[in-house]
């Protein structure tokens, strides 16, 4: 185990800041501790996985402590098992460091919790087989997933907006793909008159001028100017979350379900 996290800190320290999903960027290598956390999280994920054997899932993470706004996980992504190895991988829209540009990442499971995160517990979401099946088929076919990525990131991206695109908004347009019969989700447009059709509600912040001006000046990742002017200056700022997404699904697939795998006990990790 210790010389399986040595090479993984090699790696880690290599690739620390690269991409990641609205979080600090910091040039510090991981410490020990925290890729001991990543390693056991994937593991204890992973398990679960085996034991749900899903085609296809989703996993949300804890990056942020978004507490203030009655919030848990701040980050989606889909995780499918890689045909040539076996393994379980996720997918997902990912903000280059410093930067509003973003990119769709595969990587593995202790990739997805080697991101500064403030817990390491997660959430695993399990649709319907049926539309495990569609989403399988679209997540094999980079002409499809494409179609719904706009490379111009931003963290708090309006959701009925097309201007910017951040992790979460990713995974739900692309997930009205699956879920619209019979109509053809080959624009972001459409996606979001689908979803604006089934009754999909965003959630929103209250976000005062001063918090809007801070995050405007200081933070490449992060606009305003995509939000209606009637919402944002009202200090409502509605955007995409894990629970707002939870919510959507289990309305439109009741067959969803919804596992939290717990945080590892560091105490309990080997050294």
């Amino acid at each position: 185990m210790l010389r399986r996290i040595s090479c993984f800190l090699m790696l880690a320290i290599a690739l620390h800041g690269v991409a990641r999903a609205g979080q600090t960027c910091s040039d510090a290598p991981p410490r020990p501790d925290s890729v001991r956390m990543a390693f056991s999280s994937a593991n204890d994920l992973s398990a679960a996985l085996d034991k749900a054997q899903p085609q296809v899932a989703l996993v949300a993470r804890v990056g942020q402590d978004l507490s203030k706004y009655g919030l848990r996980y701040s980050h989606i992504a889909f995780v499918l098992k890689d045909p040539a190895s076996g393994q379980w991988r996720t997918m997902h829209l990912l903000n280059a460091c410093g930067t509003a540009d973003s990119a769709i990442w595969k990587e593995g499971l202790a990739n997805f919790f080697l991101d500064d995160l403030f817990s390491y517990e997660s959430l695993l979401i399990i649709p319907s087989p049926e539309a495990q099946r569609k989403i399988l088929v679209n997540l094999a076919d980079p002409s499809k997933y494409l179609e719904l990525f706009t490379p111009h990131y931003n963290m708090l991206a309006y959701p009925f907006a097309t201007r910017y695109e951040n992790s979460n908004q990713w995974v739900l347009e692309l997930l009205t793909k699956m879920y619209a019969d019979n109509i053809e989700i080959d624009s972001r447009e459409k996606a979001q008159q689908w979803l604006k059709l089934m009754g999909y509600e965003p959630t929103t912040l209250n976000l005062g001028p001063m918090t809007r001006l801070g995050g405007r000046m200081f933070r490449a990742n992060v606009a305003f100017d995509d939000h209606p002017n009637e919402r944002r200056f009202a200090d409502k700022i509605d955007i995409v979350t894990v629970v707002s997404m939870t919510q959507f699904l289990k309305k439109i697939d009741p067959a969803t379900t919804l596992t939290v795998v717990p945080e590892p006990k560091l105490s309990a990790l080997p050294n």
